[in-house]
């Protein structure tokens, strides 16, 4: 009998174990990370747990992450699973992902991209009020940009491009600051037009984030990096990617060619709209970007700047990350470039030039 009572405390206290650790697991997800020649690859896809890591500056650590993958589980305990819809994941905000109300064929969506304005937009327009130069974008007009979000506190900290049905371009510096466990809770915002996330039309957690090896905090270099989404978005006449450029190596491939910045512009709490700039912004040559007197030291061959010295805008903080796009023939909106070093809403910024990278892109878009 003592035996018995033995084996069955035993039993006992190894399914305590079991119960505390799945429990654990499911708050504490790290995710796997790995190493490529240009790239460092965070999988949180049926990722394995450990102790919680709640630390800054991840990125410093990767060369030896000390991660060790265990099997796969479900992140979520019981309680959440019924909550779990196809478009989506629970989320903390108090809102679940939901479909455009009235959704076009998505075959003759599908196979395109560049969706947005049949044409460069000119001047007029309401104006905004809150960013130098801006006016308030149509709703719908930018099928492609992307909000992110953190789960801690609700805010938007940046934004990114849409570039297929599962995979967000943005600007590596959006994640570099954030610890594993921070990762692994962002919510995208796909079809957003308000601030305050009440019209976001589809929400989506991330699987996989890759980011450029050679991206240095520093002074911006290779500041890249791609998003892959739990599920393909619905693409509709509101939600689709944007174009990607040529591979070129020409740092003045798109010199004199006009370019739209769009973006929420402030961090204040009240409700924005989505911003765009008030007029086509020409493309300067790198010589004239490494004359600027902020900047000018962190232009490469790989990045672009445009000319707001006379029109504004400029790109805030929590719009790092966003597309800079051209319309190189109708109904083919381009992003030639990604927000980069933003130092406030009131100064020009550097751009990441997008197809100094499209081999890259290419190489992890699969």
């Amino acid at each position: 009998m003592i035996g018995d009572q033995k084996g069955f405390s035993m039993a006992f206290l190894l399914a305590v174990v079991s119960l505390l650790s799945c429990c654990q697991a499911s708050y504490f997800i790290l995710p796997r990370v790995s190493r490529t020649d240009d790239a460092i690859i965070i999988d949180l896809d049926g990722s394995g747990y450990a102790s919680p890591f709640q630390g800054k500056n991840w990125y410093g650590q990767i060369a030896n992450p000390g991660f060790i993958p265990v099997p796969s589980f479900n992140p979520y305990p019981m309680m959440f699973r019924q909550q779990q819809q196809p478009s989506g994941w629970p989320y903390p905000s108090g809102y679940l992902s939901r479909l455009e109300e009235e959704p076009i064929d998505v075959k003759q969506v599908a196979a395109t991209c560049g969706g947005g304005p049949a044409t460069m937009p000119k001047t007029g327009g309401l104006a905004s009020g809150r960013v130098y130069g801006a006016i308030v974008a149509k709703k719908g007009a930018w099928p492609f940009i992307v909000a992110l979000q953190k789960s801690t506190d609700g805010k938007l900290f940046c934004s990114g491009t849409l570039i297929s049905d599962t995979k967000v371009l943005l600007a590596a510096q959006c994640l570099e600051a954030l610890s594993l466990y921070e990762i692994s809770s962002v919510t995208a915002l796909i079809g957003m037009y308000l601030s305050d996330q009440s019209d976001v039309q589809m929400t989506r957690r991330i699987t996989k984030v890759v980011l450029h090896d050679k991206y240095n905090a520093f002074n911006y270099a290779n500041d890249i990096a791609i998003l892959t989404l739990d599920a393909p978005v619905a693409i509709s006449k509101t939600v689709g990617p944007a174009c990607l450029p040529p591979a070129s190596s020409d740092p003045d491939q798109y010199v004199e060619e006009n370019a739209i910045i769009m973006g929420w512009g402030t961090e204040d709490s009240g409700v924005i709209k989505l911003q765009q700039t008030k007029t086509a912004i020409p493309i300067m040559a790198n010589t004239e970007c490494k004359g600027d007197s902020t900047f000018g030291k962190y232009v490469t061959d790989a990045t672009i700047c445009l000319d707001t010295s006379s029109t504004g805008p400029y790109a805030c903080k929590i719009d790092k990350g966003g597309p800079v796009v051209i319309l190189p023939s109708p109904g083919a909106w381009t992003v030639v470039g990604i927000n980069s070093y933003t130092k406030d809403c009131f100064s020009n910024g550097l751009k990441t030039r997008v197809s100094a990278y499209r081999t890259w892109i290419d190489t992890y878009m699969k």
